[in-house]
């Protein structure tokens, strides 16, 4: 049984007169952050076996949009078919625009390069990029936690986020506390009330998502009531708009947002 090893590196208004089937996720802004650089896995060999090392050079793509803010990249690296170095980045986007990174570095060693025997892990600091901005000269190192082995794995890397057309920074903040009711004397009508977070939108979008339909209200809202309803089940939520674009649609939770 190999010794596992972690280590730290350092009021209702009038409605606008606005209906329209809502767009597709695809096209919401893509953040595409590169990541690019140089890993160094070391095998130190055994006693009918001679050590190996090898340096290789990666250049990677992960992107992230507000319907699906979190995702991990993998680079891994196998020397003498015995020792495997193995970066991991996960990457996530705020509604801030910034995107966070995460970046852990693991050693496994064992028969084949296909063993998942942890023998060491080096997690780095989290950071966070704007738009256009980057991180430079990243480094982790890891060394097998077993006394006899001398195994061993490095990286230097650099990450870049661009975004494409779209959604930029500037974007209001997310709307909390949507509750949606049916009105006792007419079931066909739903009032979807939300709390005005944030202070610098110029409107709010009300979707039911389940027929995927969306309607438009003023700055400073906090209600809308939906007509003709169908009795099913249906699901609500809300985004606040300004000139920048939309803070993310509000979470739907089976106990407060349909009915």
């Amino acid at each position: 049984m190999r010794l596992r090893h972690a280590a730290a590196v350092a009021a209702l208004p009038l409605p606008l007169l606005c209906v329209w089937w809502a767009p597709p996720a695809s096209a919401a802004t893509t953040h595409t952050i590169n990541v690019t650089g140089q890993m160094t896995v070391r095998n130190a060999g055994g006693v009918f076996t001679s050590g190996s090392t090898q340096t290789f050079n990666f250049n990677r793509l992960v992107r992230v949009t507000h319907d699906n803010p979190v995702q991990t990249l993998t680079v891994s690296n196998c020397v003498g078919n015995e020792s495997v170095g193995e970066l991991s980045v996960q990457v996530q986007l705020r509604t801030d625009e910034m995107v966070v990174e995460s970046p852990t570095l693991r050693l496994f060693e064992g028969s084949s390069c296909l063993t998942r025997d942890l023998d060491g892990t080096s997690e780095g600091i989290q950071q966070g990029m704007r738009p256009g901005g980057s991180l430079t000269g990243a480094r982790l190192s890891v060394s097998n936690s077993e006394p006899l082995s001398a195994d061993s794995a490095s990286v230097t890397f650099n990450l870049k986020h661009t975004t494409g057309p779209g959604l930029g920074v500037g974007r209001p903040a997310e709307v909390s506390g949507v509750v949606a009711t049916r009105v006792a004397t007419d079931p066909s009508r739903v009032q979807v009330v939300w709390e005005n977070v944030p202070t610098d939108e110029t409107s709010f979008q009300i979707r039911n998502s389940t027929l995927n339909t969306t309607v438009s209200v003023g700055a400073n809202s906090t209600s809308f009531t939906f007509t003709g309803q169908p009795a099913e089940r249906q699901c609500y939520q809300v985004r606040a708009v300004n000139a920048k674009g939309a803070s993310d649609w509000t979470p739907v939770s089976s106990t407060a947002e349909c009915v």
